[in-house]
């Protein structure tokens, strides 16, 4: 299970460098920055020295904190703790000495932590968790009564286990989820059943369901796919497309449009028209080659700028713009959104 839980942190951290959380990816994560209450009731079936494995009972209650996320995957811690039964019967069919009993049912305790890893997809969020907890175990018998290795203190009633989990969230709101859970559970003890027999740890499966009550969580009030606290726009029209500030900004491709450099005039914070069509500029240089420089990286970040020729007093300048746009609304929307995303200073 140890090397579960190293392929667990190294899957974390791969998805991590091949999946970077950029700002051109960011996208809204019902998890992002919420910490969950779970209680979640469930099912067991061993796998001890018995031939034959009964379902039990079990229950458990945790809390979970997830980390930032501005992409469909969201990182977190969880602390957990809970208990339930394991049982089974029919130890050999050949006679044993010292006589076995028929069957077991042992009480667990246990509590520890662990790490989970959600991502999100449509409506559901699927996780992935890796848990290690110290674990407390009470052997008997179909009467609730102490087997022998266990009354005479045999074994130590201690052990520690190691979980990998999966599981489904079903968010039905903003601070509840459903949640569907299956583990599988591995001891460092032979001693579940009051048996050490053969040269394998006993294990067990659980399975639950439950509920989470998720406070302090990303809200999304426009259903744009941005969470609130970086959507500059919050009323945008429901199906719009936005950017990753959650504004709709309609940027003409140039290629397709003809600017009248004759009737360019200035408007305003750095924004020119010909009367039709409306432009920002982004820098104005007197270097041919610095101009080039600043095309080259604002076309890098994914936008189309062009090389604006200005002359004043007799002298040649050149404009870095970004370009076109319907109206001032939204030049300087995008001007907001474009300084702040790339660092540039505002001229």
């Amino acid at each position: 299970m140890k090397l579960i839980l190293i392929a667990c942190l190294s899957i974390i951290g791969h998805i991590q460098i091949i999946t970077p959380q950029s700002v051109s990816a960011k996208i809204f994560h019902p998890l992002s920055n919420a910490f969950a209450i779970t209680l979640e009731l469930g099912g067991t079936l061993p796998r001890t020295d018995y031939k034959i494995h009964e379902l039990d009972i079990q229950g458990r209650l945790l809390t979970e904190y997830y980390f930032t996320s501005r992409s469909i995957h969201a990182f977190g811690l969880r602390l957990l703790a809970g208990g339930g039964f394991i049982n089974g019967e029919l130890f050999s069919n050949e006679p044993v000495y010292p006589p076995v009993s028929d069957k077991y049912r042992t009480g667990l305790f246990f509590i520890g932590g662990g790490l989970i890893y959600a991502i999100k997809l449509g409506y559901v969020i699927p996780y992935f968790s890796a848990i290690a907890a110290y674990l407390t175990f009470d052997p008997g018998d179909s009467e609730g009564n102490q087997l022998p290795g266990n009354y005479l203190n045999l074994y130590e009633n201690e052990s520690q286990l190691y979980s990998g989990e999966i599981g489904l969230k079903f968010p039905f709101s903003d601070i509840w989820s459903l949640n569907l859970v299956a583990n599988i559970n591995f001891s460092s003890t032979d001693y579940l059943d009051d048996i050490k027999a053969g040269s394998n740890k006993d294990a067990f499966l659980s399975f639950f369901t439950g509920l989470s009550l998720l406070l302090g969580g990303s809200t999304d009030i426009d259903n744009d796919g941005i969470d609130d606290d970086v959507d500059l726009c919050l009323d945008t029209p429901e199906g719009e497309r936005v950017d990753e500030f959650g504004c709709s900004i309609n940027l003409k491709t140039f290629n397709n449009y003809s600017y009248d450099d004759s009737k360019d005039r200035f408007i305003a914070d750095g924004i020119f028209t010909d009367g039709n069509l409306i432009c920002l500029q982004v820098d104005v240089f007197q270097e041919l080659k610095k101009a080039k420089e600043l095309q080259r990286k604002i076309n890098s970040w994914g936008y189309q700028a062009f090389i604006f020729n200005i002359k004043l007093n007799n002298l040649l300048w050149y404009s870095v713009r970004i370009g076109y746009f319907d109206s001032l609304k939204d030049a300087r929307i995008f001007r907001e959104i474009f300084f702040k995303k790339t660092g540039l200073k505002l001229e």
